[in-house]
């Protein structure tokens, strides 16, 4: 057995979870190796949490702490010192008066006892620990660090971004960086050199208070310049808020991605550009030049209340996209194109753009009349390369399935999603119009499908499986496949 060589040994163990893994550490040498890679290539520590004391210590082992490859930090407030409350602090305060009368009493009948020196250290706090253990760390390349918790001066954090830095900052290859606009300022005080970095992450939260003059200036003249320093070399940068903060200064001033190849954004577009989005339109259109991959999530704040909110948001979308330029390279797209009429014009345009190159097309939000569907997947007939589909649906039928297996031969994901059916028969139509059905020349491996949130009923689903011959993979997830055919086809899961 230790005769093989030790690329089988790690194709093998692709197959074993952690828990079988672990179990044959102490074989070998080798398995030990394999073992503690697995476990601790991915570290998350939250502060304050009961497991990050044993996370910590365990991270100030030198032979635990240069496996770890990828690193969560979240800071707490927990974490430091609070004042306690008015009424916590009188409380005390009788006890220690209790105390005091009673140490008073038994010190007048036993003799007194000379107390020991305290000769324990004190006890270390987790961001202490985390300082003293970074050094070893000297493999971390893909940090996440969340600070929007921490409502300390900037100051505080600096010995803890200098331990980081100093350790893996010129190894990170990925950055994701979660605060607020004080956390941001924070972490690009500290100075960090990102020689290696390619995928940079920011996600930005609300500060306690409303000042968009002064938002405005620490995006230009701080985020800005950090990030426009790290333009020439970034390939996927991707943006999330979940604040109330107008990015349109950030996009009007940030540098050209002269090699990006991947973006997601997921910002409420009616708050995230509030007031200018032509610096994020031109982001798009010049990006698009080495663009490949492309997520936009852009639905805005307050929809459930006011569909019409979407209306600038539909407006954007449709300039966007009339544009030769966009989306020209890009081979995988997930787009909202919202509730409105002309959504589905942006729709029909996303395809155009992207006909020649597009492998994955995902439409979010907006759900899919029989026509609207019709129109998609016709659309989609030129593109040849296509191999994943996913879409929102407002019902089923084997028309739609005898559509897609006529239309996108080579598709082999599909991923579809459909509201609550207004009554069972129409469930059972589709069931029975199913077992007429059989798409044998549909390569077709990857099928989900999901009604109001879960996964479609099972006798529906054995049905349609019947009729696809080539399924094997079900919900995108390995533990539920298909077995079988014909009549004897069953949904095997695995625990």
């Amino acid at each position: 057995m230790e005769q093989f060589p030790v690329e089988i040994w790690l194709s093998a163990i692709e197959y074993l979870d952690d828990k079988e893994l672990q179990a044959l550490i102490g074989v070998s040498r080798l398995f030990f190796e394999l073992g503690m890679d697995r476990r601790y290539q991915e570290v998350e520590i939250t502060t304050g949490d009961k497991k990050a004391k044993e996370w910590l210590t365990r991270l100030l082992e030198p032979q635990v702490a240069r496996r770890v490859k990828k690193l969560t930090v979240q800071l707490i407030q927990s974490l430091y010192n609070t004042p306690p409350t008015a009424s916590s602090s009188s409380h005390r305060s009788f006890g220690r008066h209790i105390a005091d009368q009673l140490r008073t009493v038994v010190q007048k009948v036993v003799r007194p006892v000379t107390p020991e020196p305290n000769t324990k250290q004190p006890m270390l706090s987790d961001i202490e620990v985390l300082i003293e253990a970074f050094p070893r760390m000297v493999n971390v390349a893909d940090f996440r660090i969340v600070t929007w918790a921490i409502p300390l001066p900037a100051r505080d954090l600096f010995p803890l971004y200098d331990a980081a830095w100093s350790a893996f900052g010129g190894n990170l290859k990925r950055i994701s960086i979660c605060a607020n606009l004080n956390g941001f300022e924070a972490l690009i005080a500290s100075s960090p050199n990102y020689v290696k970095l390619e995928t940079l992450e920011l996600e930005f939260s609300d500060l306690p208070r409303i000042d968009p003059a002064a938002d405005a200036a620490m995006l230009t003249q701080t985020v800005v310049p950090f990030v426009n320093k790290l333009c020439p070399q970034i390939k996927t940068f991707k943006i999330r808020s979940w604040a109330n903060l107008d990015l349109s200064p950030f996009f009007l001033n940030v540098d050209p991605f002269p090699v990006l190849k991947t973006t997601l954004m997921r910002i409420p577009f009616n708050r995230a550009l509030s007031t200018d989005p032509s610096g994020f339109t031109k982001y798009i259109h010049e990006s698009s030049k080495s663009l490949t991959k492309v997520a936009l999530r852009l639905s805005p704040t307050g929809l459930a209340l006011d569909p019409y909110i979407e209306q600038s948001l539909c407006d954007w979308m449709e300039a966007l996209v009339s544009d030769p330029r966009c989306f020209a390279k890009v081979k995988h797209l997930d787009i909202c194109p919202t509730h409105l009429a002309p959504g589905m014009d942006i729709l029909h345009h996303s395809i155009q753009r992207t006909r020649e190159s597009i492998v994955e097309f995902t439409v979010r939000d907006r759900y899919l009349g029989p026509d609207d569907v019709v129109a998609v997947v016709k659309g989609l007939k030129a593109s040849q390369s296509l191999t994943s589909l996913r879409l929102n649906v407002l019902s089923l039928s084997a028309a739609m399935f005898d559509l897609m297996a006529q239309t996108l031969p080579g598709l082999r994901t599909l991923w579809l999603s459909t509201g609550i059916p207004e009554n069972q028969s129409s469930l059972d139509l589709l069931g029975n119009d199913m077992k007429t059905r059989r798409y044998g020349n549909w390569k077709l491996v990857d099928l989900s499908i999901w009604q109001a949130g879960n996964e479609l009923d099972e006798a529906i689903m054995l049905a349609i499986l019947r009729s696809i011959p080539s399924v094997y993979r079900l919900w995108e997830d390995d533990a539920a496949v298909r077995r079988g055919d014909g009549d004897s086809v069953q949904i095997i899961r695995f625990t």
